[in-house]
């Protein structure tokens, strides 16, 4: 007879829940990337539409052992993770690694703002709350698409924005598992500037 887990939980001792807690966690952190995408409950068609790539592009990118950092940085992101390299020293020591080259990887969180009847905003802020925003200028609803489909929001997600839009007045962009994070090169190619304090 199958027993639910958490009967099965209730009935351990503190110590082996301890133990099977930190066992999960571990598990999770060998995941490879298709267990991820499985585990945030998106499919290869979710992935591939909020990159604008095709399926097939996101099963290779699953199956591949070696790819551009900017490919499972997006890939990472549109699932509503950050991507992070590390460096950890034998003699012990860890350095994060986010600046390659004159380019700093920040992720940004945005939102999408009414400022008025007929125009919009989209502001950028920095995921970790560390640095400068960004901002788009004040957008008409044509702008406004615009500068989704430039951050490659499908359709679908375009939509219900422009619905929480009606209701609320401002909205998160979020992708398929939840908060989406969008690198400053993909910001800047939206029409992103840095936000003047007045």
């Amino acid at each position: 007879m199958a027993r639910n887990y958490k009967e099965l939980q209730a009935q351990m001792d503190p110590a082996s829940r301890a133990d099977n807690r930190q066992r999960v966690r571990e598990e999770i952190q060998r995941m490879a990337l298709e267990e991820l995408r499985n585990a945030k409950e998106a499919t290869q068609n979710d992935l591939a539409e909020l990159l604008a790539v095709p399926q097939s592009s996101i099963s290779r990118i699953e199956q591949r052992a070696d790819m551009y950092l900017s490919t499972l940085r997006n890939y990472i992101q549109v699932m509503g993770g950050v991507l992070q390299i590390q460096a950890t020293f034998r003699h012990g020591g860890t350095v994060i690694i986010n600046r390659f080259g004159d380019y700093e990887d920040r992720p940004y969180v945005v939102d999408v703002l009414v400022e008025s009847d007929r125009t919009y905003r989209l502001r950028a802020r920095p995921w970790d709350n560390k640095g400068e925003s960004l901002s788009t200028p004040a957008l008409k609803v044509s702008g406004l698409l615009k500068a989704m489909k430039a951050l490659r929001l499908g359709e679908p997600q375009i939509s219900a924005i422009r619905k929480s839009l009606e209701s609320s007045g401002k909205t998160e962009i979020a992708g398929v598992a939840g908060q989406r994070v969008f690198s400053a090169p993909d910001l800047v190619a939206a029409g992103f500037e840095a936000v003047i304090a007045e």
